[in-house]
């Protein structure tokens, strides 16, 4: 097809150099592996401009996936266009996967394998297999179709041509989220990137699986039995949905779809969630940290996620400072504070700023004194030093201190409260 043909991908793609794609065939060639093809976003890209001809490609990077080893076709294209041309980014040698640079260009090359899933949502056992298999093995129709760069021919074994045209994607398999329930976050993020709608059987594979619960970890359970894809996979899926341009409506999609519940249940029903990560976002909080904030037990899923120390400390700092100001609102004790006051009690919950920011993305009824803290008493210091004590007679000691922080909260009462 015509279409299909590589002179006419490196037309339609403009990041691409004439002749690449030749070349890139004839390195395979070179270490006998068998079939090299396209896979990916380029694939779909195309299809739609064969559909759409005022469709525009944005080209961000191109996944290969080839029958052979990575690491052997990489030296050859090392060998053929010189090392400085191909750099090597990342090599995972259990999922047979590398990341290059060849001529700027961002390359994703992967061997053609098979998974099985022993365990649901365990890692799978990977096997050196076909393009066609490894197709199979794919989450939705829409990923699971393949350029062959030796004869231009696009496999399409389910379809997935036809959804493109439709808009509409659905799950390859009837065990797709059993399997790996972390498809679902993937499926939510695609849907909202393409602007595709789930099918009807897909829907229905969530939500039964979902109320199903097949795994046998359970939320609430020691969070170091977590299978991977209920935490380090599913970290990674949230974390890749969080970052997108179109976030909201994925984050959106997944609560419509029931998704959620494979993370947290309050997560879930939470109606203003997309608006308190909106808010953390610019205030420059990790979106994953205050997705994981606003959970019915953030410590317990921050530790399940596998979130890095900084994060837990962000987390449990406004946990910390959650609680004091449950109790403040309880019993009414603050109604008379001093800025001096708020000042010496919020100092002492030793939480960073941006456990403060998550308090106050929360829309908390205390958040314009958490404000005032934050963003003015905070920053005034004592007018004098210990040094200034000393040149005055004071002996070195404790009252020093005492005496800079007296200082320090004079001044902070002597400032405009709120």
């Amino acid at each position: 097809m015509e279409l299909f043909d590589k002179s006419t991908i490196e037309k339609e793609i403009k990041e691409l150099p004439s002749g690449i794609l030749t070349i890139i065939l004839e390195a395979a060639c070179s270490v006998n592996i068998t079939s090299i093809a396209i896979v990916g976003g380029v694939v779909r890209d195309l299809i739609k401009k064969s559909k759409n001809q005022d469709y525009e490609i944005i080209f961000n990077d191109l996944d290969l996936i080839i029958e052979g080893e990575t690491s052997t076709y990489i030296k050859e294209l090392q060998k053929v266009l010189g090392a400085e041309r191909v750099k090597v980014i990342r090599d995972n040698r259990n999922y047979k996967t590398s990341e290059v640079i060849i001529n700027g260009i961002k390359v994703d090359i992967a061997s053609a394998r098979k998974e099985t899933y022993p365990i649901p949502g365990e890692n799978p056992i990977v096997e050196l297999s076909t393009i066609k298999k490894d197709l199979i093995r794919r989450d939705f129709n829409i990923n699971a179709m393949a350029i062959e760069l030796k004869d231009n021919r696009l496999i399409d074994l389910f379809s997935g041509s036809d959804a493109i045209e439709n808009m509409k994607m659905d799950f390859l398999h009837k065990s797709s989220v059993l399997d790996d329930p972390t498809r679902v976050i993937r499926a939510s993020r695609y849907s909202a990137k393409l602007d595709f709608d789930l099918s009807n059987q897909a829907l229905k594979q969530i939500k039964d699986t979902i109320n199903l619960w097949p795994w046998n970890w359970h939320i609430g359970d020691n969070t170091d039995l977590a299978p991977s894809a209920l935490s380090i996979r599913l970290k990674m899926e949230l974390e890749l949905l969080l970052e997108d341009k179109y976030w909201k409506n994925a984050l959106k999609n997944l609560q419509v779809c029931g998704g959620l519940k494979i993370v947290d249940s309050k997560l879930q029903n939470d109606q203003r969630l997309i608006e308190k990560i909106f808010i953390a976002k610019k205030s420059n909080i990790e979106p994953l940290t205050a997705f994981v904030y606003e959970s019915k037990s953030p410590i317990y899923l921050a530790k399940r996620l596998h979130l890095n120390q900084q994060q837990k400390e962000i987390i449990e700092g406004a946990c910390r400072l959650n609680k004091y100001l449950k109790n403040l609102t309880a019993n009414h004790l603050y109604k008379n504070w001093s800025p001096s006051k708020w000042t010496t009690n919020l100092e002492k919950i030793n939480a960073n700023e941006s456990s403060f920011m998550l308090e106050i993305c929360r829309n908390n009824p205390l958040k314009e004194y958490l404000k005032s803290w934050l963003f003015n008493w905070k920053n005034i210091e004592s007018p004098i030093k210990g040094d200034d004590l000393i040149a005055k007679g004071w002996e070195p000691g404790p009252e020093i201190g005492i005496e800079i922080k007296r200082q320090r909260m004079k001044l902070i009462d002597e400032n405009i409260a709120f």
